[in-house]
């Protein structure tokens, strides 16, 4: 496209690039101090008992073989997203089973927040066996409820398969009855009442309205709370009838009587639906991901559903438009209402974090390049250097131990120390009475020492270095390797030399540290046979002999 258009676009690794080094980064640091804003408000808004959050897990692939699962956390009462974990098929203790994926998400995510201290009171999730056992189990002080939407869904899905039997003729008529019958008594705060008046249902489509207590699977209610209904046997079901039985089986069912004693009538998992809506914005199921990627694409949808409940909570956010729909599911109608677009101010924020990330980039990369360590490798290995000198520090100050200066000087407390073998330490002279200080006679060794230095003629390497600079000087290339106009690999050749000729002068340093203890001895031994009176002639020689 950039070719058509005659533009210098960037190519996809370059935007690869960009993205992971420097959009990535940026991201991480506003939606970490976004989350910190949002913890500190949920604890400000929560109760003494704590707060109550609803959690549901989405996938990121509509079929069975799901890459990374989301499990969100989202406070009821402030409508935040407090925690989202993402989680992967090849982690631990998921093994590749999709299924697997959301209770361990569940499970981290609860333990999350538990080490934030964060108080839970409850929590709402779908009909899930394996989260229903991990809360019974591992999380008893943590009251868990369901959503009602996932427990009759289950009575919806079987009711439309009668309706498809022959030997079913009035079920489709009666299944959006049940259904709205349902969540009339779901209502009720009583649950074991409001599951007798949803077995009261078998009764009412036989046209059987009163005297309930005839009814073997009817306890503790007498009749409907409908009025009374005009007279007509049209769509009644025979209480004999197949059709009955299978209907019974249906709104007998034991799963859904569990699931309906545990569903709260207040808290529900809709925040989550509409959070798993807004992944689809930036996640979309037809579009595999990374799981790198992925986390990121997540932290985004955060920041974008957090900033749309904060205005909402304020009261920013005007009414543009409503229209009615029908409720899908359910033979009702709701209101739809469409209000003003929110200001995401947080794409500014990272944006503006953007120009830190390459400012910190630049930093280390000339640090790298000059071979200095970055603050946090150097605090990082002070801490280390300080951590092993303090068990030292602690051994130095006990009786009996050793100390630092004791084990330079030659050995312990007793023992003697030898100038020969530790040449810094000097033969005591008699004083003859002058008044030259020791100062003088120092200077004087020191300036001696300097002129035998410089008098030793250069070594090999030095002489070789010289050379080859001087050939560089001249022809314009170094003897090895070729130069980098042609091609080759002239600057691999030249770091290798450069390499070579400090490792050469390493090596040289050290030979000379090495001798000039034994200048230092010859230079006190001739010294001392001058001011003794003895022929200086034959230790010369002597010393001559040894350097030859």
């Amino acid at each position: 496209m950039g070719k058509v258009l005659g533009l210098a676009l960037p190519c996809s690794s370059t935007m690869r690039t960009q993205l992971v080094h420097v959009i990535m980064p940026a991201v991480d640091i506003v939606h970490q101090n976004h989350m910190k804003r949002v913890e500190d408000i949920v604890r400000a808004a929560s109760t003494n008992r704590g707060v109550n959050l609803a959690v549901d897990g989405r996938y990121d692939s509509p079929g069975f073989c799901a890459t990374n699962c989301t499990v969100t956390f989202v406070d009821i009462e402030t409508n935040y997203v407090l925690s989202v974990v993402n989680m992967e098929k090849n982690e631990r203790g998921i093994d590749g089973a999709s299924c697997k994926k959301e209770k361990e998400g569940v499970r981290r995510g609860l333990d999350g927040l538990i080490a934030k201290q964060f108080k839970i009171n409850s929590i709402c999730t779908d009909n899930d066996a394996k989260i229903s056992k991990m809360m019974r189990e591992d999380f008893k002080s943590i009251a868990h409820y369901l959503d009602f939407w996932h427990i009759v869904k289950l009575i919806k899905k079987a009711l439309r398969e009668l309706g498809k039997l022959k030997k079913c003729p009035n079920i489709n008529y009666w299944r959006q009855h049940l259904i709205n019958h349902a969540y009339h008594v779901h209502k009720m705060k009583d649950r074991k009442k409001g599951l007798q008046y949803w077995n009261s249902s078998l009764a009412h489509v036989t046209g059987r309205h009163k005297d309930f207590h005839k009814v073997h699977f009817i306890k503790e209610i007498r009749r409907c709370l409908h009025e009374k209904l005009p007279c007509s046997r049209e769509n009644e079901i025979d209480r004999h009838s197949e059709e009955f039985g299978l209907l019974k089986d249906v709104i007998l069912k034991p799963t859904f009587a569990a699931g309906f004693l545990r569903a709260s009538t207040k808290k529900n998992t809709s925040p989550c639906e509409s959070f798993n809506s807004l992944i689809n914005l930036y996640a979309p199921k037809r579009i595999a991901s990374t799981p790198h990627v992925y986390r990121e694409k997540i932290k985004l949808v955060v920041l974008h559903s957090n900033t749309i409940s904060a205005v909402d909570q304020v009261g920013l956010r005007e009414e543009k438009s409503s229209y009615v729909t029908r409720v899908r599911g359910r033979d009702t109608l709701a209101v739809k209402r469409k209000k003003t677009p929110v200001d995401h101010y947080w794409r500014r924020e990272v944006w503006d974090e953007v120009a830190g990330v390459i400012r910190e980039r630049k930093d280390v990369a000339f640090l790298e390049r000059n071979n200095i360590p970055d603050s946090n490798r150097y605090v990082a290995a002070l801490a280390e250097e300080m951590e092993e000198e303090e068990p030292e520090k602690r051994r130095d100050g006990e009786e009996g131990e050793d100390s630092d200066v004791s084990v330079e000087l030659g050995g312990g407390l007793e023992s003697e120390v030898d100038s020969d073998s530790n040449p810094h330490m000097y033969p005591i002279q008699p004083n003859d009475g002058n008044d030259s200080g020791p100062g003088e006679e120092d200077q004087e060794k020191e300036a001696e020492a300097l002129e035998m230095e410089e008098e030793e003629e250069p070594s090999e390497s030095e002489w070789a270095k010289s050379k080859e600079d001087e050939e560089v000087k001249t022809t314009g290339r170094g003897s090895k390797g070729r130069g980098r106009g042609r091609g080759g690999r002239g600057t691999t050749a030249r770091r290798r030399r450069v390499e070579r000729n400090s490792m050469e002068r390493e090596e040289e340093e050290e030979a000379e540290e090495e001798e000039q203890p034994k200048k230092r001895r010859a230079r006190r031994q001739r010294e001392y046979l001058r001011e003794s009176g003895e022929s200086e002639e034959e230790p010369v020689k002597r010393t001559k002999k040894k350097g030859a």
